[in-house]
């Protein structure tokens, strides 16, 4: 029979904070953020992993309020870490889609529509293989376990009920946020360029040859070159999206460390 009176005191109180740490960082972190995973089995995942994490963090008990507003607002705190550190580790699939959508909207790809299982939106075909491109490479670095290491070290960084929106923090997401745009440039910037060539060649060959229509010629030409220069470059592509992965979990810990 379960003993309540062997747990230390408030242990309740901080199991069910961590455990709203926790699920918000499963409903929005990579992977596992959309509709494919059924909600009770991350609800699930996420009592178990609070089971694992709380006793790491007994030293770190606090007193919890059980009065409506006070409850309120530390269940919002703990959402908030959730929401923050998920999010910021989505950042690098939000620059593999974005590279996507360049490029699909360049080359032709754009046309044609799949459902992208990950965020559960139509994306082109470009779009659908730099996604699913990303989730494997996030896999293949161990990037889950690095997410499950890093919701445990918010708690010995920013204890429970201790998260508070500031300056500094504000100033991090908003450069990090703003290096997506940056990301996914570099991605795609050899395709971009390249196509880019393509165009100015065809405007060459217009002014020598008006008798040519261009808009036949260049369609097929330039889904060519980006069907070409895509499966070129996904060997760089594997470097680079592993790197951003790793940085992406240091920028986790600064914009937490930023934020008490």
């Amino acid at each position: 029979m379960l003993d309540v009176a062997a747990f230390p005191a408030n242990y309740f109180g901080n199991f069910f904070l961590v455990f709203v740490r926790v699920s918000a960082m499963l409903f929005s972190a990579p992977l596992i953020n959309g509709r494919t995973v059924p909600a009770m089995a991350k609800v699930g995942f996420g009592l178990l992993l609070t089971m694992i994490l709380l006793p790491l963090n007994a030293p770190h008990l606090v007193e919890v309020p059980f009065q409506w507003l006070p409850l309120s607002l530390l269940v919002l705190k703990e959402t908030g870490v959730g929401v923050l550190v998920g999010f910021t580790a989505n950042m690098v699939f939000y620059a593999m889609q974005l590279a996507g959508q360049f490029v699909g909207m360049q080359t032709g790809f754009s046309v044609a529509n799949v459902l992208d299982p990950l965020f559960s939106q139509s994306v082109s075909i470009v779009d659908q293989l730099y996604t699913l491109m990303a989730g494997l490479i996030f896999l293949g670095i161990d990037g889950h376990h690095m997410l499950i290491l890093a919701i445990q070290q918010t708690l010995d960084i920013v204890p429970v009920g201790m998260f508070q929106v500031t300056e500094p923090m504000t100033n991090q997401m908003i450069g990090i946020t703003g290096g997506v745009l940056v990301a996914g440039l570099r991605i795609i910037l050899p395709i971009l360029t390249s196509l880019l060539l393509a165009d100015i060649a065809l405007g060459l060959v217009t002014r020598t040859v008006p008798q040519m229509n261009v808009f036949i010629v260049g369609m097929p030409l330039k889904l060519f070159i980006g069907f070409f220069l895509v499966i070129f470059t996904l060997p760089s592509l594997q470097t680079l999206t592993a790197n951003m992965f790793r940085s992406t979990f240091i920028d986790i810990q600064n914009v937490l460390q930023a934020s008490v």
